[in-house]
């Protein structure tokens, strides 16, 4: 019989599983600890994204108070490109002040609804905003959510 080793690491390592794997006796695993384990090895799947992608979960990044009835929760910032990706959630009665925008803006209403000026806002609804146009008030009197694309540094107000 040749000595595997001189057959290369493969054929070394086969012997070497082969001797694990008979001194190895069969269990029995209960259903819920399969379920934990496959649970366990899906969460640890999807953890790899590819390239270039990241995932901000629910739970993470921090909501900032804006104002009393305001705040922010900033999801992504391009600065190379001047931009930021935020989520704006309103109380009833939330102002965001009138403002122009040196970029494009555009905004999606997740919930609630708002006023932009005279303009009523729904969930569902996109507001979309050209560089050098200016908004007025942003108002909400049943609190509203809303993902915004828009410029970074955020617009100065009035």
């Amino acid at each position: 019989m040749s000595d595997p080793s001189e057959d290369g690491p493969d054929a070394a390592a086969a012997v070497v599983f082969e001797k694990i794997a008979s001194a190895l006796e069969p269990t029995e695993v209960s259903q819920a600890h399969r379920m934990s384990m496959r649970r366990r090895i899906r969460e640890h799947i999807a953890q790899r994204l590819p390239a270039g992608m990241t995932t901000l979960r629910a739970a993470e990044g921090e909501w900032l108070a804006i104002s009393p009835l305001v705040q922010m929760k900033l999801l992504r910032v391009d600065p190379a490109g001047g931009t930021q990706t935020v989520l704006i959630r309103a109380a009833a009665g939330g102002i965001l002040p009138r403002h122009r925008h040196s970029k494009d803006e555009e905004l999606v209403v997740l919930e609630g609804e708002c006023r932009i000026g005279t303009q009523r806002l729904v969930a569902g609804d996109a507001h979309f905003a050209s560089a050098g146009s200016w908004h007025e008030d942003i108002t909400t009197e049943t609190g509203v959510l809303v993902l915004l694309r828009g410029e970074y540094p955020a617009p100065t107000h009035v």
